[in-house]
């Protein structure tokens, strides 16, 4: 039996010293836990007071950041403009790139038109009027065209005169005054 009882003391001690182990294992973990805490908190205390500093200095940005839709739309229509003004500038550049290649392919062709003196020679300017898309050098056939123009401006203006009086005066069209336009139209004719 003594020896049982050694085994019994010597589970007792064991299970002292797991308790005990379990206990600094415990401890140690809360202090781990409590001092990663204590950094999270710090943290976060420090980028909080900084941000709401910078907020402070930049009200605009606050009250975007309270009013998220406003700032949803108007990152949208930002986010389109720049789109659109890299989008212009890419064109630009790649139209200057064009001309560019352009003038250098031709570069050839234009020293040899220089050297040469192979450019065309400029054309001698004759004095033309153009008139019912044909061109004319006849000054009379111009004359007699500046006088039909000229005499069915003064037509027209009779006939706005004529409109006018029309217009003061009644709608009842007398028998003297038709044949006056029946005459006129006859006339015209």
């Amino acid at each position: 039996m003594p020896v049982l009882l050694d085994n019994l003391d010597l589970t007792d001690k064991l299970n002292a010293i797991e308790e005990k182990a379990l206990s600094i294992v415990d401890r140690a973990t809360d202090k781990a836990f409590n001092v990663d805490d204590y950094i999270v908190n710090s943290i976060s205390d420090t980028v909080g007071i900084r941000f709401s500093n910078w907020l402070s200095q930049h009200p605009l940005i606050a009250w975007l950041l309270n009013h998220p839709l406003i700032a949803l739309v108007i990152s949208l229509i930002t986010a389109i403009l720049v789109v659109r003004l890299v989008l212009t500038i890419y064109r630009a550049i790649a139209s200057i790139i064009d001309r560019m290649w352009l003038a250098i392919l031709r570069s050839p062709f234009t020293i040899l038109k220089v050297l040469f003196g192979w450019e065309k020679k400029p054309e001698t300017s004759i004095s033309t009027t153009v008139t019912n898309y044909e061109v004319t050098n006849d000054s009379v056939k111009l004359q007699e065209i500046v006088t039909r123009l000229d005499l069915i401006q003064q037509q027209q203006q009779e006939i706005i005169r004529e409109l006018a009086l029309l217009k003061q005066q009644p709608l009842t069209i007398e028998p003297q005054q038709l044949r006056l336009v029946e005459k006129k139209i006859v006339s015209n004719q």
